[in-house]
């Protein structure tokens, strides 16, 4: 038999648990008696033999190893024969009780007691790998003549687990277990849609009880977790269900409640557990958060689904209360500052902890003898030899670039001579792929007690590294999507490539209607619904927001637009996850090397210019680059300079230009509108379909759109001495109308030029009017109020109902030019016109027909019940001057 240490006395073991307590008293009593006797001789014989007798009496498992060899000091006649050992003293534990372990045990519990310190004890269940059955232990650490010593006393439980887990009731709570428990929330959730009941579920967690197990022990944590269980359990009523899920989490079914009477019940819950644990030996804080969601019968939601869903708000309320506790804690303590001496970590996993932990590559050095330690990343992406290198300095001599090479020695030599303390040194380092790396060495040297250098510590940066990894989509991200292109075009053996930039249609809608988090799963599921249609040869990656890469190894344009179809295809449909419905569609830009661009910058430039142009023509669809695009996007850009530059120098350029409107049955002047327009050396006339988005994009629209109400108002007060019922109508951007409040712009110029506001009103296009916006239908509303009118353009080109037309705050509607085509032959669109007017006047609403430019239009649009009309048939948009000479009897 191997030594291992001094022989272990019995007595000290038994003084650390219940029935070591017992039989330690039986022992003392011998003892006593024997001294009286004056026999001290056999005292000690006979108090070991008394104690050994008793421990190999015991039917449980006791083993006790040394901390330092790990070798069995003593194990008990039952645990010899459970195990089937002879003489197990001076083996190595888990080399005779588990199987298939070459080092200390991964779920031994020595370090945990040693890190408690004192002679604590620890109560955990484990299942042992070589019987394959379940023991739950009772350990301690107790120290005996200078040594510390593990002393296990383990229980068979396998029996009574089994028995347990197939009556479905948890061991300690006695409540229904997560397999039982979740079986029967299934039935619950069955039995409530085919009800028709809403029924609310609530996940609990109960806070910081890690910590209550670290102060007070796991007996003392399973005592609180039957104290919760014991105050919510007779607080369920008919029809409630509770279970538990894990270690710390509870789930409650509350049948017929919603959420806001959940929350009722269990806050009051959290209040008798507060009020009642004084009474109950509970003298520590004791609560829980929790969280709650909703299913109703129309809902499909999964048992799963539920449980995450109140899982997803029980984590923000844990993180509140975390935050409140610790500044709880700031104010009754202080932020005290504790002694650095006395500070106790696990010293041996600093390193790893610390290398997990950053980007940064870490080292350790020992100028005693030059051998240094380095982060595994690092051993990875440089090739080297180990995590610990000897002569580290010769080492990395070889792969510094020759240019650094000096450099790096001579001042890693100065901190070895300790004629320097810190390193703060740039140099190139050759990667694993031959790759140059920029790489940033900050460090410092510590001295032993003579004053030598003795060990050189810090960390290295990869100035040239980034996370290659999305976290939120588990994609390759845009550092990667831009190396792996720049590394493609100069590999000679790739001949051509194309890359596609994909852009998710109206994706912030879903954010908006549901909210991030989910709009991050959407992300997820775009990403894996992309990657699931791509050939070998192409690779996906997550970009920026909502915006995917995909690059095509001598893809040409047909592969690539037959791709972009597949990924199309994908999204055709409305999708549904998580219970919740959604559409989005994609566009996308495609560009090619070496046909577009032969350098990344200009290769992805190409790409999104084409990806503008598909948002542009309408969204859903994809476009190959071409140099028409280019030279669109560059006339886009000189356009917008100029725009600025006109609008700075005071509107140069710029007029007002205005298109009568006349009654349609007396023919008669009714008003006009005013139009916007630009002219340019550069560019000559501009129409305002192309510069009025430009405008929109720079957020140069507020500023023109005041300076054109402010023309027309000031034009309209001056033909008001003739015609004293003459309107102007001026255009509105919903742009503007976000940006800022117009209204006392508005109204301000009204008063300026002594313009009535039942003269004057504002057109807004009916794509924006339906939209149901509650700031725009409060702004038009306010000018309604104020006296002003409000007209709907364009009405037809949008999604809105004839019915939708009672709801809509406007006094004119505009019916589009599109359809006055083909008006004198009875058809849809008369059928539509004469709808629309009857309608309207049914609700006080004028009606104007656009885009009339013939008699014969003329004529047919007269008897068809509008009030204006408005087109190239009574004139073109013209200048002031030129519209007085035209109408001079207005």
């Amino acid at each position: 038999m191997v030594a291992a240490g001094p022989a272990f006395p019995g007595p000290i073991f038994l003084e650390s648990n219940g029935v070591g307590r017992r039989i330690c008293g039986i022992a003392r009593t011998a003892s006593h008696a024997l001294k009286r006797a004056g026999d001290e001789r056999n005292m000690q014989e006979l108090d070991r033999a008394f104690l050994l007798a008793a421990l190999d009496g015991l039917n449980t498992n006791i083993c006790i190893t040394d901390t330092v060899t790990n070798r069995i000091v003593y194990a008990n006649e039952n645990m010899k024969r459970i195990f089937g050992l002879a003489e197990p003293e001076g083996r190595i534990c888990w080399e005779v009780l588990q199987d298939g372990m070459d080092g200390l045990c991964p779920f031994c519990r020595i370090r945990r007691l040693q890190a408690m310190g004192g002679e604590q004890s620890c109560v955990w269940d484990e299942m042992n790998t070589l019987t394959g059955w379940t023991y739950k232990n009772f350990d301690c650490l107790i120290r005996w003549e200078g040594r510390d010593y593990y002393v296990q006393n383990s229980i068979d439980v396998t029996e009574y687990r089994k028995l347990t887990e197939e009556a479905g009731l948890d061991e300690l709570t006695q409540m229904m277990n997560r397999r039982a428990g979740k079986a029967m929330m299934e039935t619950a959730l069955k039995a409530a849609r085919e009800g028709k009941r809403q029924m609310a579920v609530v996940l609990l967690d109960i806070n910081e009880l890690k910590r209550i197990n670290d102060l007070y022990g796991h007996s003392e944590g399973d005592r609180l977790l039957q104290y919760v269980s014991a105050v919510l359990q007779p607080r369920l009523r008919t029809g409630d269900l509770m279970f538990r899920l894990s270690g710390d989490e509870f789930v409650l079914i509350l049948s017929g409640e919603d959420k806001n009477s959940a929350v009722r019940r269990i806050v009051q819950a959290q209040k008798a557990m507060a009020d009642q644990r004084e009474q109950n030996g509970i003298f520590y804080e004791a609560s829980f958060s929790f969280g709650v969601a909703e299913a109703y019968p129309e809902n499909r939601f999964t048992v799963d689904e539920l449980i995450s869903q109140a899982d997803r708000i029980m984590y923000l309320n844990k993180r509140d209360y975390h935050i409140r506790r610790a500044r709880e804690r700031l104010q009754e303590n202080g932020s005290r500052s504790g002694d650095p001496g006395q500070f106790e970590y696990d010293k041996d996993h600093l390193f790893d902890a610390l290398s997990a932990g950053t980007d940064d590559y870490l080292f350790i050095g020992n100028l005693k003898n030059g051998s240094f330690r380095y982060s595994p990343h690092m051993v990875e992406e440089f090739g080297l030899p180990g995590e610990v290198v000897e002569n580290a300095a010769a080492f990395w001599g070889s792969i510094i670039h020759p240019d650094d090479e000096l450099y790096f020695l001579e001042s890693n030599q100065e901190i070895a001579d300790g004629r320097e303390e810190y390193h703060n040194i740039e140099y190139r380092a050759r990667n694993v792929r031959g790759s140059w790396i920029w790489l940033r060495c900050r460090g410092r040297m510590t001295r032993d007690e003579n004053g030598e250098p003795e060990m050189f510590a810090g960390m290295i940066t990869n100035l040239g590294k980034h996370n290659q990894i999305d976290h939120m989509t588990g994609l390759y991200n845009r550092f990667e999507f831009e190396g792996n292109i720049k590394k493609y075009m100069m590999d000679e053996r790739v001949e051509s490539l194309g890359i596609m930039i994909l852009d998710m249609d109206a994706f912030k809608n879903i954010n908006d209607l549901y909210d991030r988090s989910f709009g991050d799963e959407v992300l997820r599921l775009t990403g894996r619904k992309i990657a699931a249609v791509l050939p070998e040869n192409a690779g996906i990656y997550r970009l920026d927001g909502d915006e995917f890469g995909i690059i095509v190894l001598g893809g040409d344009e047909e592969q690539c637009s037959d791709l972009y179809n597949r990924i199309q295809y994908q999204f055709t449909r409305q999708q549904e996850y998580g219970g919740r419905k959604f559409f989005c569609t994609v566009s996308a830009g495609l560009a090619f090397y070496p046909k577009d661009a032969d350098n990344y910058l200009e290769l992805i430039k190409y790409a999104n210019y084409s990806l503008e142009h598909s948002k542009m023509l309408g969204k859903n669809r994809s476009t190959v680059f071409s140099r028409s695009i280019l030279w669109e996007k560059e006339r886009r850009l000189k356009m917008a300079e100029l725009l600025r530059e006109s609008i700075d120098q005071g509107f140069v350029g710029f007029s007002v230009c205005y298109q009568p409107q006349v009654r349609a049955g007396s023919g008669r002047l009714y008003g006009a509108e005013a139009l916007a327009r630009w002219h340019c050396s550069e560019f000559g006339d501009v129409s305002p379909v192309e510069f009025i988005p430009i405008l929109e994009q720079t957020g140069l629209i507020g500023r023109l759109g005041e300076w054109v109400f402010r023309s027309a108002a000031r034009q309209c007060s001056l033909w008001r001495r003739f015609a004293p019922d003459f309107m102007v109508s001026v255009n509105l951007s919903y742009v503007e109308l976000m940006e800022r409040d117009v209204f006392p712009a508005v109204m301000g110029a009204l008063e300026e030029f002594g313009l009535p506001p039942a003269n004057v009103t504002l057109e807004l296009t009916e794509s924006c009017m339906v939209k149901e916006d509650k700031q725009v239908n409060k702004i038009m509303g306010r000018f309604r109020e104020a006296g002003l009118k409000v007209a709907m353009d364009d009405f037809g080109t949008g999604y809105s109902s004839l019915n939708s037309l009672k709801n809509i705050p406007a006094d004119v509607v505009k019916i589009d030019r599109s359809f006055v085509t083909g008006i004198t032959e009875e058809g849809y669109n008369a059928t539509l016109i004469r709808s629309v007017a009857q309608l309207c006047r049914q609700v006080d609403m004028r009606v104007c027909v656009e885009g009339v430019e013939t008699e014969e239009e003329h004529s047919a649009v007269r008897g068809m019940g509008v009030e204006l009309i408005q087109g190239y048939y009574f004139g073109r948009p013209m200048l002031p001057e030129l519209f007085e000479q035209k109408f001079t009897g207005m």
